[in-house]
């Protein structure tokens, strides 16, 4: 910023990221407290006046673990900023995508193949069509668990889900374990919900095939 100033530009503000999906609030604090201390610092030592703080995303869409709302995370995050700022608050960006569209979107998929690894293996392995680079990327590291709905009713047992494009990569929950039907069969459809953000905008190639995710707008 100081540099930025001795181009001839104008510094204005601050930017940060707390990180996708994050679902600890104090997060926005600590980040804000660490602005704080630099638009303090510039304008004590710099004569260096900012105006404006881009907080970025991270606001969370609702997985199968509990979330706040975001009317929780807006009061607490306000909270923050008048502590910070008292009354002379900085111009605020954000940016609340996951947030707003994750919860509207479904990803619908067909099973394939259902299989045991050998006559005594206790895992039953479900594969479907639609794999992390078919719109299923933020599995990767079994991170984001989405909700599954499935048609099928009756006793259920834990699955490994994967799908069958030929990378090891594709195997995607093996040791975060879904309940599915012991009726499940080839041919049946698993309905992937809160899949409106960070799907179909990782679909994008045909990957060993398969084609890109359809999307249809409702």
């Amino acid at each position: 910023l100081i540099l930025a100033r001795k181009l001839g530009l104008v510094p204005w503000g601050l930017s940060f990221h707390v990180g996708s999906q994050q679902r600890d609030i104090t997060a926005w604090d600590s980040a804000l407290s660490k602005v704080n201390y630099l638009f303090t610092w510039l304008k004590e030592n710099e004569d260096l006046e900012l105006k404006c703080i881009n907080m970025g995303g991270g606001f969370p869409a609702t997985y199968r673990e509990k979330t706040n709302t975001v009317q929780t995370y807006a009061e607490e995050i306000k909270r923050y900023l008048y502590e910070d700022y008292g009354d002379d608050l900085p111009e605020i960006f954000i940016e609340p995508g996951r947030s707003l569209v994750g919860d509207s979107g479904v990803l619908v998929s067909e099973i394939v193949l259902i299989s045991r690894k050998s006559r005594t293996a206790l895992e039953r392995w479900v594969y479907q069509d639609c794999g992390r680079f078919g719109g299923l990327m933020e599995t990767l590291g079994e991170a984001i668990h989405y909700p599954i709905f499935c048609e099928r009713t009756g006793p259920t047992e834990q699955v490994v889900l994967a799908v069958p494009t030929c990378d090891s990569i594709d195997t995607l929950y093996e040791d975060y374990r879904y309940d599915l039907p012991l009726s499940l069969a080839v041919g049946d459809r698993l309905y992937w919900l809160s899949t409106g953000a960070y799907t179909s905008s990782y679909s994008a190639i045909e990957f060993n095939g398969f084609p890109p995710l359809e999307t249809f707008v409702l």
